[in-house]
């Protein structure tokens, strides 16, 4: 009885032992598994966003602006105003007031340039066909050599790099 119990043993101590080894395999598996499953993801959020990325830089027109960038947008062309009008007043100004507001408008680009936005004027630049400007009217005049920006009436907004609104722009040209 004690030979036949020993050799049930032989028989059942490997059976055992392939049992706990079938199931260390599975654990070291489910853990690979598990890894890989995470580098995959990775993978997939890498690609999305490069994705992302590429669409951004490739197709300008794909911008979504939301109810406060476009606010933001309204806010920074204000900002520009509100400057246009601070130079037209600086020479009537006290000293410490002049300083004091040019401290604040500076204060106010370095916000926009802090969130990428770049605020464009063109007055007295040279005139370019090729430009993403709205032209609101053209005046004629005989003696300047090529056609410049007389005036800016609402500044280029960039978003990263891109135009989200065009500026509006008066031109002077050569009178033929």
């Amino acid at each position: 009885m004690l030979n036949n119990m020993l050799e049930n043993l032989n028989i059942v101590i490997p059976l055992i032992i392939f049992f706990l080894i079938d199931i260390f395999l599975f654990i070291i598996f489910l853990i690979k598994y598990k890894q890989h499953i995470n580098i995959s993801k990775k993978i997939d959020e890498i690609y999305s966003k490069i994705h992302n990325d590429i669409n951004f830089a490739v197709v300008p027109n794909s911008i979504n602006l939301s109810p406060s960038t476009d606010d933001f947008i309204q806010f920074a062309i204000e900002v520009w105003r509100i400057e246009q009008r601070i130079t037209k007043i600086q020479s009537i100004l006290p000293e410490n007031q002049k300083k004091g507001i040019e401290n604040s408008t500076k204060k106010l680009r370095r916000y926009f340039e802090k969130y990428d936005i770049e605020i464009r004027d063109y007055t007295n630049q040279k005139f370019n066909d090729g430009l993403n400007l709205d032209v609101l009217s053209v005046e004629k005049k005989p003696n300047i050599a090529e056609s410049i920006i007389k005036e800016t009436i609402e500044p280029t907004i960039m978003y990263r790099g891109q135009v989200v609104r065009k500026a509006k722009i008066i031109v002077l040209t050569k009178e033929n």
